[in-house]
């Protein structure tokens, strides 16, 4: 009886490890599941909104100070990245949505959401060249996909924290050539 008793945690603790190793790539699946279904409140439920709008902002921000910083020192050009940076804020904040996510997360430019439903048939027929992708744990709470384009010029990152049991997109990293 003892044996069995050993035996039976032994495969309880092996099941529960494994589940949780698995719970981001399955995070990952529901995530491309409802984006494809254009389900926009599932989609939520796996982005942490705060985290990835600041993400965008910080991005945003340090590449115009960049170029910023590569310019002659010029009053003007400060200013204007000023005036440049408070837009931006105000950008990232109406891009980064349930709707917006989702159309992002299909692939989709969100200036050619109106051309959508007429390109819908056209779509169908042409085949859409698939992105190449890598995921895998940076820590045990930390999870990391990189999804490059066909010519691997380019890439996105897509890191996520466990929430409980689950997952979140804690930052989405673009490429801001």
């Amino acid at each position: 009886m003892n044996k069995k008793l050993i035996g039976a945690l032994i495969a309880i603790v092996v099941v529960i490890c494994g589940y949780l190793y698995a719970t981001p790539y399955l995070a990952l699946n529901n995530i491309k599941k409802a984006a494809q279904a254009g389900d926009s409140d599932t989609v939520s439920k796996y982005i942490d909104y705060p985290s990835v709008r600041q993400s965008f902002k910080d991005q945003l921000n340090a590449k115009m100070a960049k170029e910023v910083m590569n310019q002659d020192n010029d009053g003007f050009a400060a200013l204007g990245a000023m005036i440049a940076s408070s837009m931006v804020d105000k950008m990232i904040d109406g891009i980064v949505t349930p709707e917006g996510m989702t159309l992002m997360l299909k692939g989709k430019n969100l200036k050619d959401t109106e051309q959508d439903s007429q390109d819908a048939q056209a779509a169908e027929t042409q085949e859409e060249p698939k992105p190449e992708y890598e995921a895998g744990y940076t820590s045990l709470n930390d999870f990391e996909v990189v999804i490059k384009d066909q010519d691997q010029s380019k890439e996105v990152k897509v890191l996520m924290v466990r929430d409980g049991l689950s997952w979140k997109i804690h930052k989405i990293a673009v490429p801001m050539d």
